[in-house]
């Protein structure tokens, strides 16, 4: 991606929308550029490298941590346009969760000394971040929340209902997920292991509430889910 398309891309984005456009065009010549590989990790949990920030133009990354017993739980799912990295720009402290390349992507990032300058100079950037980071922690508890107190059942459905409204398309009374998650995502999502996400997948299906082929997944009965 060209420098200029970068300008028009930030000029898009939430967190930049308060600036001018000559304001988003400084900024966007201080930005790096990077891409990278689906799996590839971005950040790692407990890194004490220096602190960077990211936005992402393209593709999607996964948020994770690592539990006690060592299995990987997926908090959030950052798309276009998003950011991230913004906690240890701020305090200094390590990295708090891994983030990895969902899929393919391109990201700009900003080193710390930099960012810190950037709000120096661009106070209301500041204002924008506090609110999206305020509504991440809303996410986030509403996530603890459902893995600490459903069950195993109510916590893989809460997933797909949640895949499913960041990714389905409504047809009539169903909501058709044209890319099906494989049951590893799901599991790391819902903080279960694969096998419990597959016996769980299998009375979804059973019941009626969904169905599965090779490269889709349609959620048949949304209102059943929640129970």
């Amino acid at each position: 991606m060209k420098k200029e398309d970068v300008t028009e891309f930030l000029g898009k984005v939430p967190l930049f929308s308060v600036l001018s456009a000559r304001e988003i065009q400084a900024i966007s010549k201080i930005m790096l550029l990077k891409n990278f590989d689906k799996g590839q990790t971005i950040v790692l949990e407990e890194d004490n490298c220096e602190p960077t920030f990211f936005v992402i133009l393209s593709g999607s990354v996964h948020v994770a941590v690592l539990t006690k017993e060592g299995r990987q739980t997926i908090l959030a799912t950052l798309k276009k346009g998003e950011f991230f990295g913004e906690m240890a720009i701020l305090d200094g402290e390590p990295r708090s969760a891994s983030v990895m390349a969902a899929e393919k992507c391109s990201l700009v990032m900003l080193y710390r000394t930099t960012f810190l300058t950037m709000l120096q100079d661009y106070p209301k950037i500041a204002i924008q971040m506090l609110v999206e980071m305020s509504q991440r922690l809303r996410k986030s508890n509403r996530h603890i929340h459902t893995l600490s107190l459903m069950s195993v059942y109510g916590r893989v459905a809460d997933v797909l209902l949640q895949i499913a409204k960041d990714g389905g398309t409504r047809a009539g009374n169903m909501i058709i997920i044209a890319h099906r998650p494989k049951h590893q995502l799901i599991a790391e999502m819902a903080g279960t292991s694969r096998e419990t996400v597959t016996r769980v997948l299998s009375q979804l299906q059973k019941k009626g509430y969904i169905s599965i082929d090779r490269k889709k997944m349609v959620i048949l009965d949304e209102e059943k889910l929640y129970y």
